[in-house]
C-alpha cells in the first residue's frame, strides 16, 4: 500500500512537473514570441523614424539652398541696382557739367556746318530757360563767321540741362539733354553692370 501510494505520489509529481515544464516552455515560448514583435515593431518604427527624418533633413536641405538661391538673386539684384543708380547719378553730374552753353554753342555750329545747305534753312534750339542767355551770347561768337543765321532759342522749364536741335521744322533733329545723354550712357553702362553681376 505504501508502495503504491508512492507510486501515485511520484506519477503525480511527474505530472505537476511535466506540466509545470510544459507551461514555463509555453510561457517562455509565448514571452519570446512577444519580444520578437517587440522588436520587430520597434525596427519597423526606428526604420519608419529613420526615413521621415532623412525625408525632413532632405526638405530642409531644400530649403536652405532654395533660401540661399534666393538670397543671392536679391544681393544680385540690390547690386545691379545700386551700381546702376551710381552711375546715373554719375553720368547725370558729368552731362550737366560737360553741356554747357559754349560747348552747345559749338554743338549747334557743328551741326549748322553739316546740316544746312541754303540761307533759308532754320536752326530751332530748346534749352532750360536757365541756359537761354548764355547760349545766345555763346552762339554769336560761335556764328560770328557763319552764313547761318542765328537760331531761335526757346527755354523749357522742364529740361535740366542741353538742348533739343531741329533744322527745318524736324527734318533733322536731334535731343542732346542731360536727360537724353543719361539714358544713351545709362543703356551702354547697363549692359557693363549686367555683365558685372552675371559673374559675381
Amino acid at each position: 500500500m505504501a508502495e503504491e501510494l508512492q507510486g501515485i505520489l511520484n506519477r503525480i509529481n511527474a505530472d505537476g512537473i511535466a506540466k509545470a515544464d510544459a507551461e514555463r516552455n509555453a510561457i517562455i515560448e509565448k514571452a519570446k514570441a512577444e519580444a520578437a514583435k517587440i522588436v520587430s515593431d520597434a525596427k519597423g518604427e526606428a526604420a519608419e523614424i529613420v526615413k521621415n527624418a532623412q525625408s525632413e533633413a532632405e526638405a530642409f536641405e531644400k530649403r536652405a539652398d532654395n533660401a540661399l538661391r534666393q538670397a543671392a538673386r536679391d544681393i544680385k539684384i540690390a547690386l545691379k541696382g545700386e551700381l546702376e543708380a551710381r552711375i546715373n547719378k554719375s553720368v547725370s553730374g558729368a552731362a550737366a557739367a560737360a553741356l554747357t552753353p559754349e560747348f552747345m554753342a559749338q554743338l549747334i555750329k557743328a551741326a549748322a556746318d553739316k546740316f544746312i545747305t541754303s540761307p533759308d534753312e532754320e536752326l530751332s534750339v530748346v534749352c532750360a530757360v536757365k541756359d537761354v542767355d548764355a547760349l545766345n551770347t555763346a552762339l554769336k561768337a560761335a556764328l560770328a563767321d557763319s552764313l547761318v543765321k542765328a537760331p531761335k532759342i526757346l527755354g523749357d522749364g522742364a529740361l535740366r540741362g542741353g538742348l533739343e536741335l531741329s533744322v527745318n521744322d524736324g527734318a533733322f533733329y536731334i535731343d542732346f539733354t542731360t536727360d537724353a545723354v543719361n539714358d544713351l550712357f545709362s543703356a551702354y553702362a547697363g549692359k557693363m553692370v549686367e555683365d558685372i553681376v552675371r559673374e559675381c
